[in-house]
């Protein structure tokens, strides 16, 4: 069997990995192949592209196949933090229009199409199991195939981990995961009662547990989060829907948009939401991207539109890497470090002005000590 080679092997094909993948493939000519474990057909939590998106997607190629999706046009945020006044940060005044609420399953594997028209070899429903470095430098990456036949494999002469929070590639290769803030929450989707209307903007509204957040949804459904910690949500399962109802008695602007819900009472979806960064970004022939390399609070709602903003500047990287820049990957590390350094500070200052629970366990917790720094590896 002839080996099959390429410059590029990205693993993962979400946001980061799909738009970096693209991003080579059109600016710098190189080979790339792409694997994604799932066939983007499971549905996610809503997520929220912010208007200047436009400018990032119409860099990568993409802009057209993006609004030919129609996802739900955003009007902005609206949020109650620090004091009971509800305030409003809407996108009349932005030059790129309105954002969007994205059905992230569409919107994942448009940008894994549109990477396979602009020449990816796009492997969806493949998952990278194993690899071995080369002699002569770069990876040999093991695939599962049915039966007793031998495992496929290929060669890269370079890797990127876009495996999201598991980064399995990083940590096979010795990096450790700095963990900032552990906090977690609990999901539930419901769709509106018939005749009954809520509007376009991302409502987010602090209580003592933590910070409830809602969203609408293609298909006339509402997303809704409790975020807190281990302490604040201690006793809270899944499986109580009830329970997590209850608590929505603390947040009266978010009680109102679930009374305009259908509320099965399903279970709920707990997720994980640390910020958090690996101490090593890059190493012998890789890099680890988006949530791979940082996560950032959920708060920020920077998760996808981030890792758009960096698939050009990644793509970049990678390639002077391959023409022989030894420093590019180092400098690399260094600007991402900044870049969540300057998360973190931002984050601290919005924690902060919430004083109203003091006492409480989740606001105790993130207001007792100030976001460490952390340091670039030499």
């Amino acid at each position: 069997m002839d080996t099959l080679r390429y410059d590029v092997a990205v693993l993962g094909g979400g946001p980061a990995g799909a738009a970096l993948a693209l991003a080579l493939c059109r600016h710098s000519g190189l080979r790339v192949v792409l694997f994604e474990r799932s066939t983007y057909a499971q549905p996610h939590l809503g997520e929220t592209l912010p208007p200047d998106s436009r400018r990032l997607l119409a860099r990568l190629g993409v802009w057209e196949a993006f609004a030919r999706q129609g996802h739900l046009r955003s009007m902005g945020s609206c949020s109650r933090w620090g004091d009971s006044a509800l305030g409003d940060n809407d996108h009349l005044r932005s030059p790129w229009g309105t954002g969007w609420h994205l059905d992230r399953s569409r919107f994942d594997r448009m940008l894994a199409d549109e990477a396979l028209r602009f020449g990816v070899d796009v492997r969806i429903g493949s998952v990278v199991t194993d690899w071995t470095p080369l002699e002569n430098g770069g990876h040999r990456l093991f695939v599962p195939t049915e039966g007793d036949a031998p495992r496929d494999f290929v060669d890269a002469r370079f890797v990127v981990d876009a495996t999201g929070r598991s980064a399995v590639f990083a940590t096979s290769q010795g990096a450790r995961r700095h963990t900032v803030d552990r906090t977690l929450g609990l999901c539930g989707t419901f769709a509106l009662q018939p005749g009954r209307a809520v509007d376009a903007l991302t409502l987010v509204e602090s209580c003592e547990d933590g910070w409830w957040y809602s969203a609408r949804m293609p298909g006339d459904q509402i997303v809704f989060g409790l975020m807190g910690d281990k302490d604040s949500l201690q006793g809270l399962m899944p499986e109580d829907a009830e329970a997590w109802r209850a608590r929505m008695e603390r947040a009266p602007e978010t009680r109102r948009r679930l009374e305009a819900c259908v509320f099965t009472g399903e279970p709920l979806l707990a997720v994980s939401a640390n910020v958090a960064c690996l101490d090593r970004l890059h190493g012998e022939d890789w890099l680890a991207v988006g949530d791979a390399a940082c996560m950032l609070d959920p708060l920020s709602s920077q998760g996808t539109s981030q890792a758009l903003r960096t698939a050009n500047q990644a793509a970049d990287v990678v390639s002077r890497y391959l023409r022989g820049d030894s420093a590019a990957l180092r400098l690399h590390e260094v600007r991402t470090r900044h870049e969540f350094q300057e998360h973190l500070r931002i984050r601290e200052g919005y924690y902060r002005l919430e004083r109203r629970w003091p006492g409480a366990p989740y606001w105790r917790n993130r207001q007792q000590s100030c976001a460490p720094v952390l340091s670039s590896p030499p």
